[in-house]
């Protein structure tokens, strides 16, 4: 079960990081970021590591969710019909690279963070 109270916080803390550490860091520090916001997300969950690393994907995929929003609707105010059209399949492509990439990140660090937590 998602907490959503978790998922935010990840997702606001996975935006903050990412952003400080990738500035200092480069790409290396992003992850690390993203890594580090899993495991909060991990640690105020608790349970399994299943409870951990799904609440966590749901953080890092949530930013994927809300640019996908964002672009559906530039594009359908910007070109219409048309720009609805290519920003539906830029944001499925967006989604799905993200939930590769970031949402396993913040995943393995939720999974983490619950097996450190030990709260059942």
């Amino acid at each position: 079960m998602v907490k959503w109270t978790a998922a935010f916080v990840g997702f606001i803390l996975a935006v903050i990081l990412s952003n400080v550490l990738g500035y200092f860091l480069g790409f290396i520090g992003i992850s690390i970021g993203l890594f580090l916001a899993g495991i909060v997300v991990g640690l105020m969950v608790g349970g399994g590591v299943l409870t951990g690393f799904g609440n966590g994907l749901v953080a890092g995929a949530f930013g994927a969710i809300v640019l996908s929003i964002i672009l559906l609707v530039g594009g359908t105010i910007t070109a219409g019909l048309a720009g609805f059209t290519a920003a539906a399949v830029v944001s499925l492509t967006t989604i799905l690279y993200i939930f590769v990439t970031s949402g396993f990140v913040v995943g393995v660090g939720g999974a983490i963070g619950s097996l450190i937590s030990g709260k059942d």
